[in-house]
């Protein structure tokens, strides 16, 4: 039982350290040449990306995530914090919807609330590369009435 119990980790472990774990994929064109697209705020929920200190293994950046709108917000959880997808931005498209990192088990049931003028900021790594950031957010707490909110495009050097 033990070794079971060792493999398990193990494997958890391995799979917890993949940077790279694809969870969706779609491509979605760019609105202008430069790549750069307006953020898109959903149920009054905004993503603000700003890139920060530099470390030998990527680029650190803080996520800024704030209800602006006078109902509660939902975002599906991935481990204590929201569920954040990145985006890449390559020959002219978006392409994404991946993991920068694996979520762990849930901290609490359910999706993370964000009450009416609340913000969570998230610290993730990225490698150089062109990204942006999107959330499936409701306003139901079932999350059955999620849309895509998505952040400013920023670039990783």
């Amino acid at each position: 039982m033990r070794s079971l119990v060792f493999c398990v980790g193990v494997g958890l472990l391995a799979v917890a350290c993949d940077g790279e774990r694809t969870t969706a994929v779609a491509h979605v064109p760019e609105s202008s040449a430069a790549g750069l697209q307006v953020p898109a705020s959903s149920h009054n929920v905004s993503i603000t990306a700003s890139v920060g200190g530099r470390s030998a293994i990527g680029d650190s950046v803080t996520i800024h995530i704030h209800n602006d709108g006078p109902d509660a917000a939902y975002i599906p959880r991935c481990g204590s914090g929201p569920l954040l997808l990145v985006q890449t931005f390559m020959n002219g498209i978006w392409t994404g919807g991946i993991q920068n990192f694996m979520c762990v088990a849930p901290s609490a049931p359910g999706p993370v609330q964000l009450l009416p003028g609340a913000s969570v900021d998230v610290v993730r790594v990225f490698q150089a590369g062109r990204y942006r950031i999107t959330a499936s957010v409701a306003t139901a707490s079932d999350l059955s009435n999620s849309v895509t909110a998505i952040s400013n495009a920023f670039d990783a050097p």
